[in-house]
């Protein structure tokens, strides 16, 4: 319903417009009068209508000088003014006011509902408009979100400089002026198994990481992007070093309280040291990097901080500080350590993670005999591994080489550090290799059921992330990477030209069009259209009926 205001001083006119006209019939609610401009104007304000109906001459406030204060505070509304005075002066000052109509009385039912539809026509399209507008930047949502996660990626990893750091913020409406900066990790784990990939689909991860998103969003002292890996990584700024480490405090008890409704899972979360300037932000990452590492080795929620000791928080609330290697199966820890890490660690973490690793066992490592269950636990860990991602044996064996045989490496603790390197950069190069030829499975996984699928106006990159086992994060990464595309331009793509085919070879209204490809509201496939061809669909079927 288009909503309208009238405002008439003169009663026996008012009530006459008021009962000759079909309001609703003809989609039209009358919301409010008044007999002046001085009682009408806080009533319009109030009642928000779409057009305003006012005589010229009123006691208190005339016309023109109501329309003057609300068309300020209300640019869009249209304005019809009903005069009995055919005064050129009078029209002139409505048209520079933006008065929409100028209509003199007496006026009659046909010639006022003449001129209100054709308004009412001009609402509509403005608003569906706008509707369309708004919802395709909605849609875009993705691709600004990837933009402001490559930015910050590349920021904290100190790959632009501070001048574009700060003007390609700006752009993104990213406000990374501060005195004082920190870096943190996080890292969310099943408390069952703390191994397969971490990118395949979880629901509970998606809806974890999706809260601890949604409560950070109004934070204008944090920024945080998931990098590929289910990684989150959290840029903190304050105005002194006192407010950053309260901040700090606060968002650790906040992620605290969110995963302690979740029995199953735990998490990891390592902490930088503080810095000021802006282009040191990249050495904070680097000491957060440093401890994350020891995820790995960790079965329940720990906190590591770059200038401390690691704070674990168990569920019985004993304190696992220092692994006592006496105490505990040493090829278990080996092989179910080592795993973790080849199922989800990097070549950028691998030297950080073999030092905490051989750092965790104390004086206990220089035993010849510990050194030995160490690198063959390795191996067995490694060559499991790969057997996992469906590598025969034999494969496997030719790969490593002389890697296959540790017992020369176990001289000393160096040399034993030198093997557990080679060994691990040799299988993460083995799997990336295999991860490679994944992505395109999943890339082409993704594609067909999009080519199946692309009338369903429900899909998301959530539901395509969900079909192809990866989490949406990483699937928008790699789908982006893999294409050169984010996959909302590719479903977009798809439905046009799947649209452009229709409008061609078939008889179908483009409303049919629309619904067919995936759009149930044919004002939006419309808009769409038209943005990205550059004409209306109606356009586009007579220009191809004329080639």
């Amino acid at each position: 319903m288009i909503k309208v205001f009238l405002v008439e001083d003169e009663f026996a006119i008012r009530e006459g417009i008021k009962k000759t006209i079909h309001w609703e019939r003809d989609g039209f609610e009358l919301v409010g009068e008044a007999g002046d401009g001085e009682m009408a104007y806080p009533k319009i304000l109030n009642a928000e209508p779409d057009i305003l109906i006012t005589d010229i001459r009123m006691p208190f406030m005339d016309g023109l000088e109501l329309s003057r204060l609300v068309k300020k505070e209300m640019p869009n509304i249209k304005i019809v003014i009903l005069s009995g005075y055919d005064d050129f002066d009078y029209a002139k000052e409505a048209i520079s006011i933006g008065v929409e109509e100028y209509i003199l009385k007496p006026v009659s039912e046909e010639s006022l509902m003449k001129e209100l539809k054709k308004i009412g026509d001009d609402i509509a399209s403005a608003k569906r408009e706008e509707e369309s507008r708004i919802k395709y930047m909605e849609e875009r949502e993705e691709i600004r979100m990837l933009e402001q996660q490559k930015f910050l990626h590349d920021m904290i990893d100190g790959r632009i400089s501070v001048q574009e750091s700060l003007s390609r913020g700006k752009e993104l409406g990213i406000d990374i002026t501060a005195a004082w900066y920190n870096v943190f990790l996080m890292q969310v784990f099943p408390k069952d198994i703390k191994g397969g990939d971490v990118n395949e689909y979880s629901s509970i991860k998606e809806e974890i990481y999706s809260r601890i998103k949604e409560n950070n969003i109004d934070n204008n002292h944090v920024y945080l992007y998931e990098q590929v890996g289910d990684v989150l990584c959290f840029l903190e700024k304050a105005d002194s070093k006192d407010e950053l480490e309260n901040n700090i405090d606060a968002g650790i008890k906040s992620l605290t309280e969110i995963m302690s409704e979740y029995e199953d899972m735990f998490f990891c979360l390592s902490v930088g040291n503080p810095v000021e300037r802006l282009r040191d932000v990249n050495m904070s990452y680097r000491d957060a990097s440093r401890r994350f590492s020891e995820r790995y080795m960790m079965e329940a929620t720990s906190i590591f901080y770059s200038k401390d000791e690691k704070i674990p928080s168990g569920d019985d609330g004993s304190d696992s500080t220092n692994l006592d290697i006496t105490n505990i199966d040493v090829s278990k820890i080996s092989q179910r350590s080592v795993l973790n890490f080849l199922r989800n660690g990097s070549r950028v973490e691998l030297e950080d993670f073999v030092s905490d690793y051989f750092d965790s066992m104390g004086e206990a490592i220089k035993s010849l005999m510990l050194r030995q269950y160490v690198l063959l636990g390795s191996l067995l860990s490694a060559v499991s591994f790969l057997e996992t991602m469906g590598v025969e044996r034999g494969d496997i064996t030719d790969y490593m080489g002389e890697l296959n045989d540790p017992t020369s490496y176990i001289t000393s603790v160096d040399t034993a550090e030198e093997y557990m390197r080679a060994l691990l950069e040799k299988t993460i190069d083995y799997r990336n290799n295999l991860s490679g030829k994944k992505y395109t499975e999943i890339i082409d996984k993704a594609r067909n059921y999009i080519q199946d699928n692309y009338q369903n106006e429900d899909m998301s990159l959530q539901t395509v992330a969900s079909h192809v086992n990866v989490s949406s994060n990483h699937f928008s990464a790699i789908f982006r990477k893999e294409t050169g595309e984010t996959f909302i331009e590719y479903l977009t793509t798809v439905r046009m030209e799947k649209a452009k085919e229709l409008l061609t070879c078939t008889s179908m209204k483009t409303s049919e069009v629309g619904f067919e490809v995936g759009y149930k509201d044919p004002h939006y496939f419309s808009f769409i259209f038209k943005r990205l061809q550059g004409m209306s669909p109606k356009e586009y079927r007579k220009s191809k009926k004329e080639a």
